[in-house]
């Protein structure tokens, strides 16, 4: 099996935003959490998404660099990962190492004990933007289908 198909499993138009109009990273955080939100039990509310991402946050930027952000944490109340992403009409400030605005985020929350799930997708992810083409592809989309088929194509390869 292309372990790459992990990371196409989990994304969706719902969950995906393009050319968002962002101000700030709490502002990007409170429209990941929203994003993260959609389609899940009721146990799981959109605050506590946005407070997990913000505790995972204290630990380390989750900017990966070339204006990529990747803000992630565990939930006990989610079953399966979820994935989120946002393409940004203008960067924003994120205080990532490099120093670059971030244009692009993926959000991604993962049940609580799932260890090689979420390394497997953060791998998956990083590779993905990595790509100077691929993310370039990503954030000049103006639509979510456009970004949902981009990364079901990639990870056909």
């Amino acid at each position: 099996m292309n372990t790459n198909n992990l990371l196409a499993q989990c994304v969706t138009i719902e969950r995906t935003e393009v050319q968002s109009q962002i101000s700030s990273r709490k502002k990007l955080f409170q429209t990941m959490a929203s994003l993260l939100s959609k389609g899940l039990d009721a146990d799981v509310k959109e605050k506590e998404i946005y407070f997990l991402l913000w505790e995972r946050e204290k630990l380390g930027n989750t900017g990966v660099g070339n204006g990529v952000a990747l803000p992630h944490s565990r939930c006990t109340h989610v079953q399966n990962a979820v994935v989120a992403i946002i393409t940004l009409g203008d960067a924003v400030d994120y205080d990532a190492s490099d120093g670059q605005d971030v244009d692009l985020a993926f959000g991604l929350l993962v049940p609580k004990e799932a260890n090689e799930e979420h390394l497997k997708l953060l791998s998956q992810i990083a590779r993905l933007v990595s790509d100077t083409e691929n993310k370039k592809e990503l954030c000049s989309a103006s639509t979510a289908q456009e970004v949902v088929d981009k990364i079901h194509q990639w990870s056909a390869l």
